[in-house]
């Protein structure tokens, strides 16, 4: 089969768990992210809503939201052998995402994350249990075989993170497919040093404020300003580099140009895979409208904000048609 794009990453169940019980604190020493939760000790905390249990994990968002623009989707993920792994599979096949490079790992359960939303901003706190993703294991010869137009990989976890990206990059390398990447936690804390070879092979990077902050400074730059940070970033390989910026907007730099989009005016009430939708929006973009960034970062930014709109990160996903009737373009 050829693929449009073939999305790497988690499958999860997401509960989604809203309080008010808690403090937001600010601890001004942090370098980067400023904004702490915290609970009382021994304290019960009450959901303030409707517990929501839901489709989750990068790979799996990012996947649906491909797919809903239209485009050939596959995934490469794990799930496990649990009631869990049927319904998280079903959700993707009825959004037509190709499920053949998706591993079920026998005698393991599928990844699992709460999600604790709350604060005046609807911010969130994810607790994950990893479980089937884990152990993702990828075979090259498996891989090699994979004819597709890109791969968009999300966050990798597990012993075999760092092998599924050696056979994801030369696999890219051997069958010429552009590789765009939003490192997860995991990678990011790994090191500069460690992601370096890969950055320089990446076609797309996308990254949140924060995570530019700690990769740049990683490499023994310290800046907040999100131009400098683009160019150093860019200077490392990647063609393209975006920097989402929250409820401020993004911004994208790309052969020595820069680009700016504000974030729609529009209160969210849960920023679960916004970032998700933004990268997989940005990259469906540039597949869809020719490489103009101009027009994928207007696509990021709205698809993004409607996201939020949702409980869920899959939820406001938009199709590319109702892109189309609700801002015309």
């Amino acid at each position: 089969m050829k693929y449009d794009i073939i999305t790497v990453g988690g499958i999860t169940e997401d509960i989604m768990f809203y309080t008010d019980d808690m403090q937001v604190i600010k601890n001004k020493q942090r370098f980067g992210s400023k904004t702490l939760f915290a609970f009382e000790v021994g304290d019960k905390i009450i959901s303030d809503k409707k517990v929501v249990y839901t489709g989750g994990g990068g790979g799996a968002n990012s996947a649906i939201s491909l797919a809903r623009l239209g485009l050939k989707t596959g995934i490469i993920a794990a799930v496990g052998d649990d009631t869990a792994s049927t319904e998280l599979t079903a959700r993707l096949k009825k959004e037509k995402v190709n499920l053949h490079c998706v591993q079920q790992i026998k005698k393991s359960w599928s990844g699992l994350s709460l999600v604790i939303t709350g604060g005046s901003k609807s911010e969130h706190v994810i607790f994950t249990h990893r479980a089937a993703n884990e152990k993702l294991n990828l075979s090259l010869n498996e891989c090699l075989a994979l004819n597709s137009k890109w791969f968009y990989l999300t966050s990798l976890s597990g012993p075999n993170w760092q092998h599924n990206l050696d056979v994801i990059f030369k696999t890219a390398l051997n069958n010429k497919i552009k590789v765009a990447w939003n490192p997860g936690s995991t990678q990011l804390k790994s090191g500069y040093k460690k992601l370096k070879k890969y950055l320089s092979k990446t076609s797309v990077l996308i990254l949140n404020r924060e995570e530019a902050i700690e990769l740049v400074a990683n490499s023994g730059k310290k800046t907040k300003n999100i131009k400098k940070l683009l160019k150093i970033l860019s200077d490392i390989g990647p063609e393209t580099v975006s920097i989402s910026d929250g409820s401020k907007g993004a911004y994208v730099f790309s052969e020595g140009e820069f680009f700016f989009k504000k974030a729609l005016a529009v209160k969210g009430v849960n920023t679960t895979g916004a970032g998700d939708a933004f990268g997989s929006s940005l990259v469906g973009g540039l597949i869809l409208y020719k490489d103009s960034l101009k027009k994928a970062l207007n696509l990021a930014i709205i698809r993004a904000n409607y996201v939020v709109r949702r409980v869920g990160a899959q939820e406001g996903l938009l199709s590319l048609n109702q892109v189309k009737k609700k801002h015309k373009i």
